[in-house]
């Protein structure tokens, strides 16, 4: 039994290290195979919805270099994004415990350069860099894939709705109508693809839909904002660069900073009134008791229940048109 273990392992092992050098990159436009066998097996694949590597459980343990799979991350990235300088995809963290200068870093999982303290030079060849414009030209820009594509123009009007993304407002937004595909990627028939592909580049990820951007491995409460009911919803998905936190406090707080649901709660001297305030924290109303009957109305206290539940608690509705 362990003799068979053993050999199970070693066959993972040597499997899963693909030679990159003799593969084709026409593997990233293939689907993944999940196999015949009923093995769990986390590796990598390229998912061209989205223009980013992503988690899947293969059954089987060994692969094969014609397969879009990959034992890690960097594998992946490195042969189907290579418009992209390999050190974009590097998670840098702040090297000052203290003061120091800002400098920039590219997160690709949400396609944003994003400012961070650092202390010294700037290395060459470093997800590190002395300005946004530096960040974004050498990293963004690349990775903008068919996003920053144009579509043809005074072409015949269609009956089809199509829907590309737009580079001065950084939104994915129905084509005008002279506006049309011609084959470079940047047009897409639902608003929904258009967001999956293009969306971690939208800089207010509060105004795009709630949306699992690509195939969640695993599963976990996620909240996000419903611009439309101005409310944070609660739906099942994982951290996908979209419209998702990882905590209702964090959807409230980014997006809907003013709302009465955000606020801390507005309670009073203690009586015998029995009201309503919710808890950002546990995503709960809580009874209190005041020694007023007045509601105000514009703050985070509530006559009733009913009232706390319908105003701050929201559960996502798929289908939902936006």
């Amino acid at each position: 039994m362990l003799l068979k273990i053993a050999l199970i392992i070693a066959l993972a092992t040597e499997g899963s290290s693909y030679c990159l050098g003799r593969r084709d990159r026409n593997v990233c436009l293939l689907n993944p195979k999940q196999g015949r066998s009923r093995g769990y097996f986390k590796e990598w694949y390229y998912d061209q919805k989205t223009g980013k590597c992503s988690r899947f459980v293969f059954g089987d343990a060994v692969g094969s270099p014609d397969e879009n799979r990959f034992s890690s991350e960097s594998e992946c990235n490195k042969l189907c994004r290579s418009e992209v300088p390999i050190y974009c995809f590097e998670n840098i963290t702040s090297n000052v415990r203290g003061r120091g200068s800002y400098k920039w870093t590219y997160i690709s999982s949400n396609g944003q350069c994003v400012r961070i303290p650092w202390h010294g030079a700037v290395e060459s060849g470093k997800n590190v860099f002395n300005s946004n414009h530096e960040c974004e030209k050498k990293c963004r820009n690349p990775d903008f894939g068919p996003c920053a594509k144009g579509v043809s123009n005074w072409c015949k009007s269609m009956d089809t709705n199509w829907y590309r993304f737009d580079m001065k407002t950084h939104t994915c937004r129905e084509m005008k109508w002279n506006e049309c595909p011609n084959g470079d990627g940047n047009a897409f028939s639902l608003f929904y693809h258009c967001n999956q592909r293009c969306g971690r580049f939208i800089l207010n990820k509060c105004q795009m839909p709630i949306q699992n951007m690509s195939t969640c491995v695993e599963f976990e409460p996620r909240y996000g904002y419903n611009h439309l009911t101005r409310m944070c919803e609660e739906f099942t998905g994982c951290a996908d660069g979209g419209n998702s936190f990882p905590t209702v406090k964090a959807c409230w707080k980014t997006c809907a900073g003013n709302s009465i649901c955000a606020q801390d709660p507005h309670i009073g001297w203690a009586g015998a009134f029995p009201r309503y305030f919710y808890d950002i924290n546990q995503n709960r109303c809580l009874r209190t008791y005041q020694l007023s009957s007045y509601v105000p109305g514009n703050t985070n206290i509530f006559y009733n229940l009913a009232d706390c539940n319908s105003t701050c608690i929201a559960n996502y509705t798929p289908g939902r048109i936006y």
